[in-house]
């Protein structure tokens, strides 16, 4: 149970206001950050991250050329999209886990048959922790950075892992 700071009265745990005099409890429930690494993980925005501008391949390229063109770009994903409208991606998940030893056969099927279709997003402008969270819960090492509903961008764990590196030095500098 929370107790209300204005009323004094108990709530439910995770009440969004106060059952009694309905002024708000959210904040109550929310994580305070521990350290400045968290503080500027709570804070900071994904454009921070810099995220990187997404290799993007049409839906009916091959499963061939687009695995060719991620070695040769070194990107572990791709956006898959028609236009300006984001289809799918396809990383180095999606080779691993849906082609199988027969590669020959499935290099020349379009890359839309092994896609993860309709994948999850991210606003530049969201907090960090908010696409870690993101990323933790559906398990993705990559998520496309939306802007103004369009794809402008690519992060990575990688990305998060140099941000935080980069943070912990900061804090042991001072």
């Amino acid at each position: 149970m929370t107790e209300c700071p204005y009323c004094g009265v108990e709530n439910i745990e995770g009440a969004d206001h106060c059952e009694e005099c309905q002024q708000p409890l959210d904040y109550l429930s929310k994580p305070r950050p521990r350290s400045a690494v968290e503080r500027s993980l709570a804070k900071d925005r994904v454009s921070s991250l810099q995220p990187k501008t997404p290799l993007t391949v049409a839906p009916e390229q091959t499963v061939g050329q687009v695995l060719q063109l991620m070695a040769e770009h070194q990107v572990g994903c791709v956006i898959v999209e028609r236009g300006e409208q984001l289809l799918g991606v396809f990383s180095e998940r999606d080779a691993l886990d849906r082609l199988n030893v027969d590669f020959a056969a499935l290099a020349q099927r379009p890359v839309s048959e092994f896609m993860t279709r309709s994948p999850e997003t991210v606003e530049r402008e969201a907090r960090i922790a908010f696409a870690v969270h993101k990323m933790d819960v559906g398990g993705y090492r990559h998520l496309p950075v939306v802007s103004e509903g369009r794809v402008d961008g690519m992060i990575s764990v990688r990305d998060v892992l140099r941000y935080i590196t980069q943070k912990l030095r900061s804090a042991d500098a001072t």
